[in-house]
């Protein structure tokens, strides 16, 4: 599966909970700018007689505090949406797997130094091709691992990961914001139904 087949699979997936998610932060952002409003007219009401300054310090103070626990509300609502776009993209791994993956598996090999690598973990349908490229290594099955493999030495003293899930864990900072942009303006593209 390709980069772009992943991003299609991630808008996918990942649309209808990023509106969802999008709805209830804009939501709770709306309310609190209601409540906020509904405490400066209030203010406004008791306190004519007090100086202009006054009010607008205090007018400044209750914007900024709502705009803040807005920022913090959006913010949250961006990190759910990071954590569900990873676990996705999580759950799409195995799918690196359908075309060519030995081809793959040999350029990760190549990636790391040759040497005398004790123990190698590898998906169980990978233990015969692991045993290939690491001939005389114990070869040790982990169904945990979608792609890729785990070597170790000199008593895991020196250890390298190079799976699937290791790779992606190290790309996600760069992917995220373009999975995200990509997320909003699909969802802004599609729009939503009365209900959503």
């Amino acid at each position: 599966m390709g980069h772009e087949e992943l991003i299609a699979s991630l808008r996918k997936e990942g649309e209808e909970k990023v509106q969802e998610v999008r709805n209830e932060a804009e939501a709770e952002a709306e309310k609190m700018r209601a409540e906020t409003a509904g405490k400066i007219e209030q203010l406004r009401q008791e306190y004519r007689t007090m100086e202009l300054r006054l009010t607008r310090a205090q007018e400044a103070d209750i914007l900024s505090s709502a705009e803040k626990k807005a920022r913090i509300i959006l913010l949250s609502a961006e990190r759910s949406l990071s954590d569900r776009l990873f676990n996705l993209s999580l759950t799409c791994l195995h799918e690196l797997r359908r075309e060519g993956y030995e081809n793959i598996f040999s350029a990760l090999v190549k990636e790391i130094p040759q040497a005398g690598w004790e123990e190698v973990c590898v998906h169980s349908a990978d233990a015969v091709m692991a045993q290939r490229y690491f001939p005389g290594s114990e070869i040790v099955s982990d169904d945990s691992i979608s792609g890729g493999f785990e070597a170790a030495s000199e008593n895991r003293r020196r250890h390298i990961i190079n799976t699937f899930e290791k790779r992606l864990e190290r790309a996600w900072e760069e992917l995220l914001p373009s999975l995200v942009i990509d997320t909003y303006r699909e969802a802004t593209r599609h729009g939503t139904t009365e209900g959503d």
